[in-house]
């Protein structure tokens, strides 16, 4: 397994080591910055328009210049940054990038995953905090978790499109409810990652009555007794649940976690759950598994390929329910999405901790309170 833990998120949707409970440092005293220079902030491709829901401000109050860049190819973007003190990508950043950067303290992105954060190590060795937001939209992750969930299970899509299409009113047409092989009460979840976003998932499973194990190899024993799960080998959480609900980072240890030698495991009446990143599963694998049975069905937030191509035969099967990328979509936690990396910034040029740090062994380097 890899040297990052195995937990959430769209981990981990919980992919945020050297966390704390500091307060966000939005304001700067006089001489904050050294020798009084204003530190230079870039912000690439943003969602939408940059400062619409309070991140611009919290740079400027900060004293920081802020430049928005469209800059995406690596030549573009590190013409861009070459002189920045600070870096906010929407998207990723090659290690070619990583590398280039001279001035650069401090890169934070408002994503839980960073699989498309190349060359970490590259700034590690360069004294650069990486930050991510482990913790913003771990509610909606996890309640998307049971959309899909109770979608597979009872049949949603396929009898809201027999209503639309006017099955209910065709006497001669049958509803296409399928076979129901279980219920959810009282079955087996099985959480592969138990960070931020899997304990979520595990605390809502209480009111369905369901039992919860879970693998992780990096979360403490204690998380798990604290929670009421019992602490499970990957190979039994896959043999032993009703419901497998995926929640770790995409990294190399995880790419293809789940593939056919899984699959094999599984019960036949099991539901596979993915909200963390697609290439975490193996999606010929998957495939193969759903059309011989080896498993009932599939709720899929990702998938291997985004936007999933129009010819995936996943789209073509009734026991599959696939959203786009959405689980972590709300208004309230895509606008604190949007404000944190701005707050995680002006913590780290003024010399404070952030709140998340992808990077830890970077820290021994520098001398944040």
């Amino acid at each position: 397994m890899a040297t990052r833990p195995v937990s959430d998120p769209q981990d981990l949707s919980d992919q945020g080591e050297g966390m704390s409970s500091g307060s966000s440092h939005s304001g700067v005293a006089g001489g904050a910055y050294a020798h009084g220079a204003r530190p230079k902030v870039v912000v690439l491709s943003p969602w939408g328009q940059f400062g619409e829901v309070g991140e611009r401000d919290i740079l400027e109050r900060a004293g920081c210049d802020v430049i928005v860049s469209k800059a995406r190819t690596d030549e573009e973007v590190i013409a861009a940054v070459h002189d920045a003190d600070a870096i906010i990508p929407s998207w990723g950043l090659s290690a070619a990038v990583m590398a280039s950067l001279t001035k650069c303290r401090v890169i934070a992105r408002s994503s839980i995953g960073m699989d498309t954060i190349h060359g970490i190590d590259i700034a590690t060795e360069k004294g650069i905090v990486v930050c991510n937001v482990p913790d913003v939209f771990v509610n909606e992750v996890a309640d998307h978790t049971y959309a899909l969930l109770l979608a597979c299970v009872r049949h949603i899509v396929p009898l809201h499109n027999y209503v639309v299409d006017g099955g209910w009113s065709d006497p001669n047409r049958q509803h296409p409810m399928g076979p129901i092989s279980h219920h959810v009460y009282g079955q087996t979840l099985g959480l592969v990652g138990f960070g931020n976003i899997g304990r979520a998932v595990a605390k809502r499973a209480h009111g369905f009555d369901l039992k919860v194990i879970a693998y992780d190899p990096f979360t403490p024993k204690e998380v798990f007794l604290e929670s009421g799960v019992r602490q499970a080998t990957l190979g039994q959480v896959l043999q032993d649940s009703d419901f497998v609900s995926l929640h770790v980072p995409l990294m190399d240890a995880t790419h293809h976690l789940i593939g056919a030698p899984q699959f094999r495991l599984m019960k036949p009446s099991a539901l596979l759950i993915n909200t963390c990143r697609g290439p975490v599963v193996d999606e010929a694998a998957l495939i193969d598994a759903l059309n011989h049975g080896m498993i009932l069905g599939a709720g899929l937030d990702v998938t291997e390929e985004e936007p999933t191509p129009s010819d995936n035969p996943l789209l073509k099967m009734s026991n599959v329910v696939i959203t786009p990328h959405t689980a972590s979509a709300s208004d309230l936690a895509g606008a604190e999405r949007r404000r944190r990396p701005s707050h995680e910034v002006v913590a780290v040029l003024t010399g404070h901790r952030p709140r998340a740090v992808w990077n830890p062994p970077v820290l021994s380097k520098l001398n944040l309170k």
